[in-house]
């Protein structure tokens, strides 16, 4: 077999998850609690344009989420009034699946109001991950490309960009009047994505890769027709609006950053923090609980690394150790193409051991790719889901920058995390589920203490069937925890004790020199996001530990990772509480 096809849409794929994935179940009769699910799903996705986009309607594909107080005002109204008519139904009564998808709207529909009364938005749109102007190039990157009315719907959204920007601006306009501003090495960071987007021919920007390889369906003068088109939308919409949006950030929200890099430093800001560490982990832990518990798992993790260096034949320390695979060239690679090969490597051996840990596959196929230059210095690897209806695959996002200064026994456990089994099968299978409410794929409604808290565990599931069981590999796994764990120490660090950068970069190279200062500017960037990793896998744990110790022989590790599956993306406390339940019943037969 060749291992590094990365066509995601492989036939061989196809038939085996069609033989290994039963029927779904059908969707339930329609009830009070369900309509108002599905109510409310439609109106979110017609004024979240970008959110339909991203779960394969095209309906509002050609136009952008309007960021004008009016618009924001009327999405705050809409959760609002579905959280009172939410409330006037007595969940007691309901049955299991719709009492756990009510208890996930109401958590969904508090958060989203409560980010709107503090302000969130403003401050958060302006990162280098996940910020206003990425939105673009990620929403652009997802739309279809089959026919006329698709590529017509790009060139609607350049011509619509002006706008988006102008609203943009005075969002962050309103925040910095609040004081809810970034610090300069975030703006810093931004300035320099837009320097380099701007920079960008209309033949060489991703915003118009779809034209340069239209399908031979449409029609060749239609296809120069809208090529013409396109180049005119970006020529003359989308990059006057960017030099825009580049002057702004780099002349007039540069003058209003915050002096200091904690978030606790904004009025107010601990109260903003302790409302990031809630939503982010799903807990009731503070941030110095949180900030304890990531020094003890710290050095829990960096003995049993020790243990590793040992079983090698290493004699010296930790860091004498990580500083041995550093300067060891058989353990970087030569370029980005070979990366890439390596993780495609990883995906293909594990894709076969799946059916040993679960009993539901997802049909959706998941490719890996590197991420575009013009961002890849300040993103970090990551997933992009595909579509309910398997018309776009998913994919792995892979850092590849500077592929020399990359270490392979870390990749590993990254592919586990980011693709399978850790978010693809996770996500697309709650994609996929027909008796899930709709609005459980909308993002407000994913929570990342268990959607990171699962990739994090399945990181560790690879040594379970034979994939990733040499030293080297192991010891990259466990890296891979202990910078989660790193992650709790340095975030609160941050926004709860007044770390300065320095400070962190410190913590980051006593306890993860593998990894790249980025990630640090990310915390400071998005407050409290970090903090879900180790949070959820800390659960997901100890939830299994409890299934091994109630039902002994009788575990099954397919049967308790469906228990964990079957609901989606929920609170850890409404995890847990569900579960137990399941285990106690069990237990008692």
């Amino acid at each position: 077999m060749d291992r590094t096809n990365n066509r995601p849409l492989r036939a061989t794929r196809r038939l085996l998850t069609a033989l290994l994935v039963p029927a779904l179940v059908s969707a339930q009769p329609a009830s009070p609690v369900r309509q108002l699910f599905s109510g409310f799903f439609e109106e979110f996705l017609r004024l979240n344009p970008e959110a339909a986009t991203a779960l394969g309607r095209s309906d509002y594909d050609d136009r952008w989420t309007d960021w004008s107080a009016a618009g924001r005002n009327e999405r705050a109204k809409l959760v609002g009034n579905y959280l009172a008519r939410l409330n006037t139904i007595p969940l007691d009564k309901l049955p299991e699946r719709d009492r756990i998808n009510a208890e996930v709207f109401r958590f969904g529909l508090e958060r989203q109001l409560d980010t709107d009364r503090l302000g969130l938005e403003g401050m958060l749109r302006v990162q280098q991950l996940f910020g206003a102007h990425t939105n673009i190039y990620q929403t652009i990157d997802q739309m279809p490309t089959g026919t006329v009315k698709d590529y017509e719907n790009i060139i609607a959204r350049l011509n619509a960009v002006p706008a988006y920007v102008d609203q943009t601006i005075a969002l962050f306009e309103s925040a910095t009047a609040a004081r809810l501003a970034q610090p300069r090495l975030v703006a810093d960071l931004v300035i320099q994505q837009l320097f380099a987007q701007v920079q960008q021919k209309p033949d060489h920007s991703p915003l118009l890769a779809a034209f340069r390889r239209m399908p031979a369906s449409i029609p060749k003068d239609e296809q120069d027709r809208l090529q013409q088109r396109a180049t005119s939308a970006y020529e003359q919409s989308f990059l006057p609006a960017w030099r825009k949006l580049l002057g702004y950030m780099s002349g007039t929200y540069v003058q209003k950053v915050r002096a200091a890099i904690g978030v606790n430093t904004v009025p107010d800001g601990d109260r903003l923090y302790a409302f990031q560490v809630r939503i982010m982990t799903t807990t009731a832990m503070t941030p110095h609980e949180i900030h304890e518990l990531g020094l003890k798992e710290v050095a829990r993790i960096e003995t049993a690394m020790q243990a590793i260096t040992r079983e090698t034949g290493f004699a010296g320390t930790l860091a004498e150790f990580e500083a041995k695979l550093a300067a060891d060239p058989a353990q970087h690679f030569a370029s980005r193409d070979e990366m890439l090969v390596y993780c495609r490597n990883i995906l293909m051996l594990m894709e076969p051991e799946l059916p040993r840990l679960f009993k539901l596959l997802p049909r959706t196929p998941i490719g890996v790719r590197a991420i575009p230059p013009d961002r890849e210095a300040a993103t970090a690897s990551h997933y992009t889901p595909g579509t309910p209806d398997v018309t776009r695959p998913a994919y792995f996002n892979l850092q590849a920058y500077r592929p020399e200064t990359q270490v392979r026994y870390s990749k590993t456990a990254l592919v586990l995390h980011e693709a399978i089994p850790g978010h693809h099968l996770q996500i697309s299978l709650q994609q996929e589920m027909r008796d899930l409410p709709d609005f459980r794929n909308l993002l407000p409604f994913r929570n990342s203490a268990y959607t990171e808290g699962w990739a994090l565990y399945a990181e560790s599931l690879g040594e379970e069937v034979g994939v990733g069981t040499d030293p080297y590999t192991r010891f990259g796994r466990l890296a891979s925890e202990r910078f989660r764990a790193v992650r709790l120490v340095v975030d609160t660090g941050l926004h709860t004790m007044g770390w300065s950068r320095e400070q962190a970069v410190q913590y980051f190279h006593d306890h993860a020199p593998e990894e790249g200062l980025d990630e640090i500017d990310r915390y400071i960037a998005w407050p409290g996001q970090a903090l879900a990793y180790k949070i959820g896998q800390l659960k997901i744990r100890e939830l299994r530990t409890m299934a091994e110790q109630k039902l002994a022989a009788r575990f099954d590790i397919r049967n308790f990772h469906d228990l964990i599956l079957r609901n989606g993306a929920v609170p850890l406390d409404l995890l847990e509480k569900f579960v137990t339940a399941h285990l106690d019943e069990a237990a008692r037969h």
